[in-house]
């Protein structure tokens, strides 16, 4: 399977998760030239966690309706950031 991760046309989540501390560094990774691979369902949780929480909630939902047919995730640890409405 490594084999195989390295052949595509991208970056691996692991490699740059440690990138992504505020929302205009998730926006690098948003709208740079990288396709992200997951290679672990944890993975793509935290990167839907982080996308929440920096205000991209459509496109968390959008990752997560991309997704739900092909593999199985476990979001029993995920958290919403809900927003201070005053």
């Amino acid at each position: 399977m490594t084999e195989e991760i390295y052949e595509l046309d991208g970056i691996l989540y692991q490699d740059i998760k440690d990138l992504i501390f505020d929302k205009q560094s998730l926006e690098n990774i948003l709208f740079g030239p990288y396709k992200l691979i997951f290679v672990e369902n944890e993975e793509l949780v935290e990167f839907i966690t982080k996308l929440t929480q920096y205000g991209y909630e459509n496109m968390a939902l959008d990752y997560v309706e991309s997704i739900h047919d092909k593999i199985l995730l476990d979001f029993s640890n995920f958290k919403t950031h809900e927003s201070k409405i005053k």
